[in-house]
């Protein structure tokens, strides 16, 4: 088992609710008491389970699988990613004191953590295959995907549904992407970035200690891949506390509500309202995401 010790303030219940979003299909695998995620390496798919310990630390444990120390260090990659960096985050709630909007988010939120994604290949295709779609329209092809490359673990009689590993996306037919869902051309994108990942032509392994502008542009290189998908990556993956997928309408449709505007913010308006959110766009877009979840 491993533990994992913050020195910033942490919520996990408000953290899994994020996690947890719209994951009908998957609701026993989160609550405020304990998450569930499927990883994967070279031996196959396995199931960890998180819990929280008091309200500064949480604990992580192997609950379906072998444990190696690849696993491991694997899983620990994994909880460093998902609640992100405690330095990051105590110099945002700082930065937002002065802020009327940031401060409300801030104080309402407090402990809600960044919550990052642990593989640069599952947040490329989640941002692919969410496109000109809606969010629950999205994670039913994405529970498609699963069931279809067996991506699944199951657990005191229940399925965990992981995200497909490159390589098992890129067995799939052009006929087995339509009935998951996917476009044709979408299904051509995620196989694309699967190949390239197969490849050694993009290295995820480099991504975190990238230059931020040199990963923007190798990531704007990609098939499928625009500028929201590269903000978000930024964001989810690199760790870059000012990442801004300005573009993004849950964004834009947060700011509506939260700024009283009346209908949804326009790009420029976004951008001139996140201008102001420098240098810690990244998390201000996170906790503005957040309030989101409140609305029915």
């Amino acid at each position: 088992m491993l533990h994992h010790t913050f020195s910033a303030p942490f919520d996990f219940a408000k953290t899994a609710a994020y996690i947890g979003r719209y994951e009908n299909s998957q609701a026993h695998a989160v609550s405020g008491e304990r998450f569930c995620q499927v990883l994967a390496d070279e031996d196959g798919y396995y199931l960890v389970e998180v819990t929280p310990s008091g309200t500064e630390a949480v604990n992580a444990r192997i609950v379906v699988g072998k444990e190696s120390a690849l696993r491991v260090d694997q899983l620990e990659h994994f909880l460093r990613r998902t609640f992100g960096s405690d330095d990051e985050l105590l110099r945002f709630y700082e930065f937002a004191k002065p802020d009327v909007y940031l401060s409300k988010w801030t104080t309402e939120f407090r402990g809600l953590r960044l919550v990052g994604i642990h593989s640069l290949w599952e947040c490329l295709s989640w941002s692919i295959i969410g496109q000109q779609v809606s969010v629950a329209s999205a994670f039913a092809v994405r529970s498609r995907l699963a069931l279809y490359c067996e991506a699944i673990v199951e657990w005191q009689g229940k399925v965990y549904e992981g995200f497909p590993a490159p390589y098992a996306l890129l067995s799939l037919t052009p006929s087995e992407l339509l009935r998951c869902g996917l476009s044709r051309q979408k299904g051509e994108y995620l196989q694309g970035l699967a190949q390239e990942l197969c490849l050694g032509y993009l290295d995820e392994s480099n991504f975190s200690g990238s230059d931020p502008e040199a990963m923007r542009a190798r990531l704007i290189e990609l098939r499928g891949i625009g500028p929201w998908s590269v903000e978000y990556a930024m964001m989810r993956v690199h760790g870059d506390a000012d990442a801004c997928p300005y573009e993004d309408i849950g964004l834009r449709n947060a700011l509506a509500r939260e700024y009283g505007l009346g209908r949804q913010a326009t790009i420029d308006e976004t951008k001139h309202i996140t201008e102001s959110w420098r240098p810690f766009r990244s998390y201000a877009t996170f906790y503005i995401w957040y309030t989101l979840l409140k609305t029915p």
